[in-house]
C-alpha cells in the first residue's frame, strides 16, 4: 500500500516518493504531484502521536500516549443513560499524561 495525498496546488494525486526517519516517531517526506501538467513537488513531515491499540511487543524505549476510546450514545437505551466512556486499557489511574517525545 503507498500512502497519496492531494497535492496542495491542483489536488491531483500526489505520492510519497522517499521518507527519511528522523526518530522512531518522526519520519520527513518527499512526495510529488502525479499530474504531469503540474509536477510539484514538495515535503511534509509524519509524526506518530497516540497509540489506539497497544503494540504486542512494545518498545521500552518509545512512550506514546493511549488514545481514549468514547462509545456513541445508543438510541434505543430503554432507560435513557449514556453509555459509559471505556478506559484505555493500560490506563491505571484514568489521567490524561502528557508524555514527552525525544528529538
Amino acid at each position: 500500500m503507498s500512502v497519496s495525498i492531494a497535492c496542495p496546488h491542483c489536488s491531483s494525486r500526489a505520492t510519497v516518493r522517499t521518507s527519511r526517519s528522523v526518530t522512531p516517531l518522526y519520519r520527513q517526506l518527499n512526495i510529488a504531484c502525479r499530474n504531469a501538467e503540474c509536477g510539484h513537488t514538495f515535503a511534509a513531515d509524519m509524526t506518530i502521536t497516540h497509540t489506539i491499540s497497544p503494540s504486542a511487543i512494545p518498545d521500552p524505549d518509545i512512550h506514546l500516549r493511549t488514545s481514549t476510546f468514547v462509545r456513541p450514545a445508543v438510541n434505543d437505551n430503554p432507560a435513557g443513560r449514556e453509555v459509559p466512556v471505556a478506559a484505555p486499557a493500560n490506563d491505571d489511574d484514568r489521567n490524561p499524561e502528557a508524555v514527552p517525545v525525544g528529538f
